[in-house]
């Protein structure tokens, strides 16, 4: 998206740093915002219904700057970015510079600064358990992630039962896919999900073992990500009939980066479509569209 709103030069008096002077005496702060929003409603109906109050974004930003202070300006930028981004749902992204002119340290400089960009996500997750109360563990993961602070879950597909995959013999797992809205960058997202499945008596003790709760980042956006923790799009998605059952349900026509294929395309000439069967159908009644309560 090339269309922005940016508001330069704010100044303001806070009390951040990891010195104690710092907190005590306070200093100036600069702070510079950027959103990428699309402007087009606004340009053509020339209404404020359709854009951003920049009067609202300079309030935000001045009451975390001038508010509780941080020992680091990269966790004062952290809390503008979030700030903004939940305030207002019409920005993709948000781009926050945050100077401090007057930093109490020795030398010739003109400033110190940090700039971040953070970017409201969509992200695929798959979840799976074969481990006690199978559907009250997806319950339960859904719940917390749902209550997670910068997630929200936006659709989930029907439950499906399938067979174990891999070499280990074991129950059959009840497995499901789901979007969720995220402001985490992939490494924050998967360490919350990790926390989830930790609360949820998950152990990693055996490969393709029996577990309580699963849950794989599928895909984020249509990033690729290589990293040692986190490979995006997962590895085996074009191969699992498991996964790309549920998800050809809530998201037929995403196209895999990587594979450059729809998930329809890759679920209609998927090999091996068979030990997943229809368990319980999102009808959009109770929670998720799946539990009465």
């Amino acid at each position: 998206m090339v269309d922005k709103i940016a508001v330069t030069g704010m100044r303001f008096y806070g009390y951040h740093g990891a010195l104690p002077e710092e907190k005590k005496i306070g200093q100036r702060f600069f702070v510079d915002v950027w959103l990428s929003v699309d402007l087009y409603g606004a340009g053509t109906s020339d209404s404020l219904s359709q854009t951003i109050n920049y009067a609202k974004i300079y309030g935000l930003v001045r009451d975390v700057v001038e508010g509780p202070s941080f020992k680091l300006i990269e966790a004062v930028a952290e809390k503008v970015a979030k700030v903004l981004l939940n305030a207002f749902p019409r920005a993709e992204v948000c781009h926050v510079r945050v100077v401090k002119p007057d930093p109490p340290i020795a030398g010739h400089y003109d400033s110190v600064s940090v700039e971040i960009e953070r970017r409201r996500s969509s992200v695929y997750i798959g979840l799976g358990s074969n481990v006690g109360d199978r559907a009250l563990f997806l319950k339960r993961a859904l719940e917390k992630m749902d209550a997670a602070a910068n997630i929200t879950v936006v659709r989930c597909s029907s439950i499906y039962e399938t067979d174990p995959y891999g070499p280990v013999q074991q129950d059959d797992f009840l497995n499901m896919a789901v979007l969720v809205e995220t402001l985490l960058p992939p490494m924050a997202l998967l360490m919350e999900i990790q926390q989830i499945e930790a609360e949820l008596q998950r152990k990693r003790e055996i490969h393709w073992g029996p577990r309580t709760i699963d849950l794989d980042i599928l895909l984020y956006n249509q990033d690729a990500i290589d990293m040692e923790k986190l490979s995006v799009p997962h590895p085996e998605i074009a191969r699992r009939a498991f996964v790309l059952r549920p998800l050809f349900e809530i998201a037929p026509h995403l196209v895999v980066p990587g594979v450059n294929r729809s998930v329809t395309d890759l679920w209609q000439n998927l090999d091996q479509k068979g030990g997943v069967r229809l368990w319980k159908a999102n009808n959009g009644e109770g929670e998720f569209g799946l539990f009465v309560n």
